[in-house]
């Protein structure tokens, strides 16, 4: 029985083999091929730049008046909101010396009083002629005095109450606190940073870009980048800046700034970025590996039924595993990807996934079978 179903196999492949024209052993010589479909997609090239994520904007706090520390309201990593106070430094030094000014201009407004009466008196009398202009003007001249002195003691104390006021510091900016310096009891001055704030709502990632690429790049450009420490997916930002003349490096700088508000970027992340150099929609686009060339020919081969053709084609846009044909072909040619190195023009070939069924089949009846 066994041998009646294997001779039964035999003559049904024969036949089927008479029917397409190929004899068993014709088909045995023919070269098998994988082929693609050439349809439209899009399809871009790109540059790609390293860089590291920063804050948009970062600001160290240092007290205007130097001072001993008396308390410190914020920690690292706590979310401060712009004109709230950081810290206070001893501002009672400051509120002796606003006393004492307070007392001065007290006695400087009585003496100015004093004096625009006296000069005011002095004045009927001078336009009347009984005292001397020399006597007028050095009445003036006192009330001149008490005038300028008066205003210098505003200005001092004007002077007092802000300084006393700047004892309080403030934060310039809303932000996340990313250090502090300052203990109570510390001093504090103007020489050393006491806190450092960094705007994270938004980040920006700066990169080299290379003169060959700098000039497709554009303002506003949205680009993707790629945080392997956030997600697999790319990030879209824009381009903030572009600088005009290149850095030592021999590179032009370029800004790209990200959307932070999850605050899921960290200042110091590695990125990288990728600019679009060309781009083409609804474009013929094949695999890399089913474009020959070859003796400053390029050419790609299309399958006719079971015949192959060598078909000369121009290219556009490459990526690492696309191409984009910018000769005419129709949409849905078939096109020989792989088993093509060898092929000649014209030659017969069979079409890998035209064979698979087959296969499957002889092992459906050999299960059977068995």
């Amino acid at each position: 029985m066994k041998q009646k179903l294997i001779l039964l196999s035999l003559c049904t492949a024969l036949l089927a083999g008479c029917a397409n024209g190929v004899s068993e052993e014709e088909e045995a010589l023919l070269r098998t091929v994988e082929v693609s479909t050439i349809g439209k997609d899009t399809i871009s090239s790109n540059f790609t730049y390293s860089g590291k994520a920063a804050a948009s904007k970062e600001i160290a706090v240092a007290p205007t008046i130097p001072g001993e520390v008396l308390n410190y309201n914020f920690e690292v990593g706590d979310n401060v909101k712009e004109n709230q106070v950081l810290f206070t430094v001893d501002s009672s030094n400051l509120n002796d010396q606003l006393r004492s000014a307070q007392a001065s201009y007290n006695v400087s407004k009585l003496n100015l009083e004093n004096a625009e009466k006296t000069y005011n008196n002095n004045k009927i009398l001078f336009d009347q002629g009984i005292i001397s202009q020399t006597e007028m003007d050095q009445i003036k001249l006192a009330y001149e005095s008490a005038k300028a002195n008066i205003e210098a003691l505003e200005i001092n104390l004007d002077v007092l109450q802000k300084n006393i006021g700047d004892c309080s510091v403030t934060a310039p900016m809303s932000g996340v606190i990313v250090s502090r310096s300052v203990e109570r009891g510390s001093f504090a001055s103007q020489s050393s940073p006491a806190y450092v704030i960094m705007d994270l709502s938004t980040i920006k990632v700066e990169v080299g870009v290379s003169e060959q690429a700098v000039n497709a790049i554009k303002i506003g450009d949205e680009v993707e980048v790629r945080m392997s420490a956030i997600s697999q997916t790319p990030l879209i930002g824009k381009v903030s800046t572009i600088s005009p003349a290149s850095n030592q490096t021999g590179t032009y700088s370029v800004k790209v700034e990200l959307n932070n508000k999850d605050g899921i970027i960290k200042s110091g992340m590695l990125a990288e970025v990728s600019f679009t150099k060309e781009k083409a929609d609804d474009a013929l686009v094949l695999p890399r590996n089913a474009v020959l060339t070859k003796d400053d020919e390029t050419y790609i081969y299309i399958v006719e039924g079971d015949v192959a053709k060598k078909t000369p084609v121009t290219i556009g846009i490459e990526t690492g595993e696309t191409v984009q044909i910018t000769s005419e072909l129709p949409e849905g040619t078939q096109v020989v990807t792989r088993g093509q190195t060898y092929l000649s023009d014209g030659e017969k070939v069979i079409i890998a996934s035209d064979t698979a069924p087959a296969e499957k089949t002889s092992q459906e009846d050999t299960a059977k079978e068995e």
